[in-house]
């Protein structure tokens, strides 16, 4: 009967050591974070345990420049994080400080507490205090290692792991250097060097909004739209700081990669908000051209040129709408209008091309695509319509001018 107990004993001991294990080290992660701001770093020192920022689910303890927020329901709690105030301040060794000091104090705890529990004679004390030691080995291990996975923190920010901070403070020098480069090259319009640059400078450092922002528009200047896509997904993650031009970006990269129904979405959000953002229209009613929804495009311009009547743009594109629907007269008098407000708008020459391409009148529809490419030679689909007219030409040639 003994037996039986020692051994139910042993067998509750064992999961209840695994959740104190890790609610321990939790608060002594967090906490040797905490203790080196005090100690090293000016102002307010913040300390969450069970959360990634959550403020209003934590109970609030303030001692002096700390302020510790627990989280109430412990069965959610998931990690924590430390917060000092002016770090970027302070000397680069008391910031590696800081940090390193968040693993190595559960650890150097764990190994005291081994050494000092396995002095005296067995007990379940062992299980709690090896298992202890363990946990704290593996989080060491984990959180010193420069990984590129961010945290997103319920104020929006990303939190990366210890490693991955360490890294990028001891080669801070070398990454603004990077840094400077990418953004030279970006205004000189290299967009592919600064692309370049960019992306390796995200894998060396915290993402923040405006660099994933920087980035996002250097790939779409070199039409690398699925790199564009995952890094406009990373970008929504700092809520606080997305712009409406983040979000219709975000729109236009789903066009771009032919996923319209998402894009047509991305645009609508832009457009039902209490000031709607009038370029949404623009490229919802674009987006609808695409689809074939011609009447829904000619509603979406109709509203862009209500409200700005010298949108050559616009104009171009519900013109290419109206020659869809059979509207020719008003279709062509639509894209002449776009075509005087702004003779350097390439979709004007564009749609002017799809116009005589749709009638079979190649040499005149290769024409205005020429003109158009030689306005813009990234038009959307141009390069598409190029081919087909090309390839209808050849197949003219050779037949002898006849066409099936």
């Amino acid at each position: 009967m003994m037996t039986l107990v020692l051994i139910a004993s042993y067998l509750l001991a064992y999961p209840l050591s695994v959740a104190a294990s890790w609610l321990l080290l939790i608060a002594l992660h967090e906490g040797g974070h905490a203790l080196a701001a005090l100690l090293l770093m000016p102002g307010e020192v913040q300390v969450y345990l069970g959360s990634y920022h959550q403020p209003e689910a934590s109970y609030h303890h303030q001692f002096g420049r700390l302020h510790v927020f627990i989280k109430r329901k412990i069965w959610q709690w998931r990690g924590g994080c430390c917060y000092a105030n002016k770090a970027a301040a302070v000397s680069r060794w008391r910031y590696c400080v800081f940090v390193l000091a968040g693993p190595l104090v559960p650890l150097l705890v764990a190994s005291l507490g081994f050494y000092l529990g396995m002095r005296y004679e067995n007990g379940m004390h062992r299980i709690f205090l090896l298992l202890f030691l363990f946990f704290a080995i593996v989080s060491a291990l984990k959180n010193l290692f420069p990984s590129h996975n961010t945290i997103p923190l319920a104020n929006g920010q990303l939190l990366g792991s210890d490693g991955f901070l360490l890294r990028q403070a001891l080669f801070l020098p070398a990454l603004t250097r990077q840094a400077e480069q990418a953004a030279a090259s970006l205004a000189a319009g290299n967009y592919a060097e600064s692309a370049k640059l960019y992306l390796a400078l995200l894998r060396k450092t915290t993402p923040t909004c405006d660099l994933l922002r920087r980035t996002i528009h250097a790939l779409l200047q070199t039409e690398q739209y699925p790199k564009a896509l995952l890094l406009s997904r990373r970008q929504h993650l700092f809520t606080a700081e997305l712009t409406d031009d983040d979000r219709f970006t975000h729109g236009l990269i789903l066009s771009r990669l032919g996923q319209h129904l998402a894009a047509i979405d991305a645009y609508t959000a832009l457009i039902e908000q209490p000031q709607p953002y009038l370029n949404a229209y623009n490229n919802r009613g674009y987006t609808y051209n695409l689809l074939g929804n011609y009447t829904l495009a000619l509603a979406d311009f109709n509203q862009v040129i209500a409200r700005e009547p010298d949108q050559a743009y616009a104009y171009n594109n519900r013109g290419l709408a109206l020659l869809k629907l059979g509207q020719e007269a008003a279709g062509l008098a639509d894209i002449q209008h776009g075509l005087a407000l702004d003779p350097t708008n390439a979709y004007g020459y564009r749609n002017l091309g799809i116009y005589y391409l749709d009638r079979g009148e190649y040499p005149a529809a290769l024409q205005h695509f020429e003109q158009a490419q030689q306005l813009d030679a990234t038009t959307h689909e141009l390069s598409t319509y190029m081919a087909k007219t090309h390839q209808h030409l050849a197949q003219g040639a050779s037949t002898g001018g006849l066409l099936p």
